[in-house]
C-alpha cells in the first residue's frame, strides 16, 4: 500500500512545477528569438536595422519578447542556407537573399530584372505595392517580417574598364545572385555564381574579371575597391530582393499581444526604412569612387548605355514568356512595377 504524500512534499512538487513553467520559453519569464544573418556585426544592417528592431521589441513587450542576434554565420555556415534555417527553425528569424532560392520566388524576382528598380526605395515600394495581390503566396512557409529591394548593381572590374557591352564581352563576371546570369550572358560575358562572401577573393586572385554587385561592396564590408581598377555606374542593373523571414511555428506560438507588437514594428514601413538605410551606402560609395585615386569611375553615355538596355529588354522578355508558361500573370505584374 502506497504511503500518502505529505503536505510538505506536495508543496515542494508544486513549487518545482511552477519554477519549470516560469522558465519555459514563451511564458511570463520571457522568450528570446534567435535572429541569424551572415554579415559581420559592423555591417549597417546589423547596427541600424537589426539591433534597433531588437531594442524596440524588448521595449514594446516590457522585456517579455527579445531578440538575440547571431551575425557572421554563427548559427550555420552558408548564406544560401538562410531561408532553410528559418523554415526548419534552426533560427527563429533569418536574413535571406531571395535569389539564393530563386525557384521558390519566381514572381518576386521579376522585380530584380535589370532596370526595374531605379533605387532601393523605388524597388521596395514596387515590391510592396504588388505583394498582397501577386507575391504573398510565395511566402506561405514563413512569416514575412520584412522584404525589400537593394540598389541596382554596378560592374566592378579588375583591370579592364567597362563602358560598353563590347567591353564586357568574354569577361568572367562574379554573380552573388544566380538570377543575374541571363543579363550577363545577354551582354556576352560568362557568369560565375558564388556567395557574396567569396567576392573579394575571386576578384583579387583573378578567378573572375569583374563582379556584378551593389556599389557599397566597393568599401565596407567587402572592400572590393582594394582589388578593383574600375567601377561602372548608371547601368540598367539588376537588383536583389532580401527577406527577414520568421519560422511559422515560432510565430504562431507567440501570444497575441507579442504578435501585435512584432507586426507593428515590421512590415512595409520597416522594409522601406531598411532599404533606404542600406541604399544610402551605395550612393555614398559611388560618390567616394568618383574621387578615389585607386579606382576609375565610369558612367556610360546614353549611346553606350543603349547596348546594356537592349540586353536588359531581351532578358525581361524571356522571363515574361517563361513565367506566362507557368501560368503567372507576368505582364500584368511587370506593367505594375514599370511605372
Amino acid at each position: 500500500m502506497k504511503k500518502p504524500i505529505s503536505k510538505r512534499v506536495a508543496m515542494i512538487r508544486l513549487l518545482l512545477i511552477w519554477v519549470l513553467i516560469a522558465a519555459a520559453p514563451g511564458t511570463a519569464a520571457g522568450k528570446e528569438l534567435k535572429l541569424a544573418h551572415f554579415m559581420p556585426p559592423g555591417h549597417i544592417l546589423h547596427q541600424k536595422v537589426f539591433l534597433p528592431l531588437a531594442e524596440d521589441l524588448a521595449k514594446a513587450t516590457g522585456g517579455e519578447l527579445t531578440i538575440k542576434i547571431y551575425p557572421s554565420e554563427a548559427l550555420g555556415k552558408g548564406a544560401v542556407q538562410q531561408y532553410k534555417r528559418a523554415v526548419e527553425g534552426v533560427a527563429d528569424i533569418a536574413f535571406c537573399i531571395s535569389s539564393y532560392t530563386a525557384v521558390l520566388f519566381p514572381r518576386t524576382l521579376l522585380i530584380t530584372q535589370p532596370g526595374v528598380a531605379r533605387n532601393a526605395e523605388d524597388g521596395t515600394r514596387k515590391l510592396w505595392d504588388i505583394y498582397d495581390g501577386h507575391l504573398k503566396d510565395e511566402y506561405r512557409e514563413i512569416k514575412v517580417l520584412g522584404i525589400w529591394a537593394m540598389s541596382p548593381k554596378a560592374i566592378v572590374a579588375r583591370t579592364r574598364p567597362v563602358s560598353t557591352v563590347a567591353d564586357i564581352r568574354g569577361m568572367k563576371v562574379f554573380l552573388s545572385s544566380p538570377s543575374d546570369s541571363q543579363f550577363i550572358q545577354a551582354c556576352g560575358a560568362v557568369p560565375v555564381a558564388m556567395p557574396v562572401t567569396e567576392a573579394y577573393n575571386a576578384l583579387n586572385t583573378g578567378i573572375v574579371d569583374a563582379v556584378l554587385i551593389q556599389p557599397s561592396a566597393l568599401y565596407k564590408p567587402w572592400n572590393l575597391a582594394e582589388a578593383a581598377g574600375y567601377v561602372t555606374d548608371d547601368l540598367p542593373g539588376p537588383t536583389s530582393i532580401v527577406l527577414l523571414a520568421m519560422n511559422k511555428s515560432c510565430w504562431k506560438g507567440l501570444p497575441a499581444d507579442h504578435q501585435t507588437a512584432l507586426d507593428r514594428l515590421t512590415g512595409r514601413e520597416f522594409s522601406l526604412k531598411a532599404g533606404v538605410i542600406w541604399g544610402a551606402l551605395d550612393v555614398d560609395a559611388l560618390e567616394k569612387a568618383k574621387t578615389d585615386p585607386k579606382i576609375g569611375y565610369i558612367s556610360p553615355t546614353p549611346a553606350q548605355r543603349a547596348g546594356f538596355e537592349a540586353a536588359a529588354r531581351k532578358v525581361i522578355e524571356a522571363e515574361l514568356i517563361r513565367l506566362e508558361k507557368d501560368g503567372v500573370a507576368a505582364r500584368d505584374m511587370f506593367k505594375a512595377v514599370s511605372k
